[in-house]
């Protein structure tokens, strides 16, 4: 078997990138055989956010997502409809593409595998594996599942009814047997533990880390079969030069990221970021790594692999009834609070549990707490312009110590935010960078309830108002990633106009509040939850 090594030059440029470098981020690539879930829309969701946090910070940024369209279960899918497979997948893609509309989702590229560019980059990746001797003609002896399209090892099985599953799916597999081209695999075993050693955040969270290290030293890494034969698998791309074989669906999916970024000639954009459902972990933290390294392509910069989510604390299932329609929730509650909802509830290392109640609250708070503080701010008896105005020269002793110790905490939590968020929002962590707005709302809310700015007059009642403001101005522009249309209308009400990072200090920015002091204008109106 081809053995090969990393020198310690190559395993540098393979597991670091320049920070000249833009940002690139991709879900992965959904499979089209069903409507959309939730969890397809927390991927989008997740990219999306890590997409305009680069962006807001003034970074070069890309985002991609799409769909899997070849294969056995699209092909088995589409007969069972009666329609032509290409037919059956250019309606369900849409189906994917308006739920990326609905939610804000605003990728550059949405990538169809069955687009011409990436049909050719799928052949042209094989054929360098072909060349640099990675790819073998065997007959293949395992246990396979139609519904993952993947085959398994007796390791990676359990038994349950006197039938076989798969571990990491819960898919049932049959034994099987066929000829099929193979990628050594094995070859890059020692490569890839090196990498993953060397390089800790190359797969987050750590737990996902360390599965992967433990499934490298621990299992015998085995060839990959990486064709099916054509009078099985109609539905796919067929192999270069041999018209009996089609091209595992997996290696296809897997090259729609350099697809995307020029291959054969990679531009800037290359190495990407991908974020993953768990259940394909093995996927694109071994398979993946090892055939780039062999096609001589720079691997990934990072692997994020997020959980599941269930419902009420049960595994969705049409047969529990508690599947949840992430169009329906989106449309009734407003996609922007579905948005914030999924972001600060999403823990990378666990299942995530949705409810519909914690939904629902995640809007009141958004109009109770965040939006009734600019409400306030904004009513007649106030003057904001006027207090924006003449804040450089305020008085702060005029105050009693009780309030100015509250402001001077509210100053220095708000002038902290972005930088308190920032490695957070790089490492996926959104929960705890969203609970860092939540203090500080929950701080300027709790300085105009003890301070009462309705009892005060002239510059007491303007360094309030002005404070509380200045929390809310810079909370609206951190919170832009999370929910980007009612971010917008939050910063309308309050009548700002620069939204860069760099304005997410107190006192950076002095030309707002022009004629907000009127009635009206609410961003988010109050709702009563959904009859179920």
């Amino acid at each position: 078997m081809l053995k090969r090594a990393l020198t310690p030059r190559v395993l540098k440029r393979f597991s670091s990138t320049s920070s000249s470098k833009p940002f690139y981020i991709s879900t992965p690539i959904f499979y089209p055989n069903a409507a959309p879930h939730l969890g397809h829309l927390y991927s989008m969701v997740l990219c999306d956010v890590r997409n305009r946090w680069e962006k807001l910070r003034g970074n070069e940024s890309y985002f991609t997502t799409g769909t899997d369209e070849h294969g056995l279960k699209i092909q088995e899918a589409a007969e069972k409809k009666g329609i032509p497979p290409k037919e059956f997948v250019d309606q369900l893609s849409l189906v994917f593409k308006n739920l990326a509309q609905l939610s804000n989702i605003g990728y550059d590229r949405f990538i169809r595998t069955t687009d011409q560019d990436h049909l050719k980059a799928v052949e042209h990746f094989w054929s360098v594996l072909k060349d640099k001797g990675y790819i073998y003609l065997g007959n293949h002896h395992g246990y396979y599942s139609v519904s993952d399209e993947a085959f398994y090892t007796k390791t990676q099985l359990f038994e349950k009814d006197d039938k076989l599953y798969s571990k990491e799916s819960g898919s049932e597999v049959k034994p099987f047997s066929e000829e099929n081209y193979f990628f050594k695999l094995s070859a890059f075993k020692d490569d890839l533990i090196k990498i993953i050693e060397t390089n800790p955040k190359f797969i987050i969270p750590e737990s996902r880390s360390i599965e992967v290290l433990n499934i490298l030293k621990t299992e015998e890494l085995q060839d990959l079969s990486i064709s099916r034969p054509s009078s099985r698998l109609r539905w796919g791309i067929t192999v270069p030069g041999d018209e009996s074989q089609k091209i595992y669906v997996w290696i296809d999916a897997l090259v729609n990221y350099i697809t995307y970024a020029g291959y054969p000639s990679l531009g800037k954009k290359w190495p990407a970021t991908h974020l993953i459902g768990k259940d394909i972990t093995r996927f694109h933290c071994i398979y993946w790594p090892a055939l780039l390294l062999a096609a001589g392509v720079e691997i990934p910069q990072q692997i994020v692999v997020h959980g599941h989510w269930i419902a009420d604390g049960f595994k969705m299932s049409k047969s529990r009834g508690n599947v949840v329609d992430p169009i329906l929730m989106a449309e009734y509650y407003d996609c922007d609070v579905l948005r914030l909802f999924l972001c600060e509830n999403s823990v990378l290392s666990s299942d995530n549990n949705f409810s519909e109640k914690k939904l629902f609250s995640t809007r009141s708070l958004l109009t109770d707490k965040f939006g009734n503080l600019i409400i306030r701010c904004c009513a007649k008896k106030f003057n904001a312009e006027r207090a924006i105005s003449s804040s450089q020269e305020f008085d702060y002793t005029k105050l009693d110590q009780s309030t100015q110790n509250l402001l001077n905490e509210l100053k220095n939590n708000v002038n902290k935010l972005y930088s308190e968020m920032d490695p957070k929002m790089s490492d996926f962590k959104t929960a705890s960078a969203i609970q860092d707005i939540w203090n500080v709302i929950g701080q300027a809310n709790h300085l105009v309830e003890t301070s009462a700015p309705w009892a005060k007059e002239g510059e007491e009642q303007d360094i309030i108002i002005y404070s509380a403001l200045e929390a809310a101005r810079v909370c609206s522009i951190l919170i832009q990633p999370f929910m980007p249309t009612l971010s917008k209308k939050f910063l309308d009400r309050m009548g700002v106009e620069k939204t860069g990072v760099e304005y997410a200090k107190f006192g950076a920015d002095l030309s707002y509040g022009k004629g907000i002091n009127r009635s009206g204008d609410v961003p988010l109106l109050r709702i009563k939850m959904r009859e179920i």
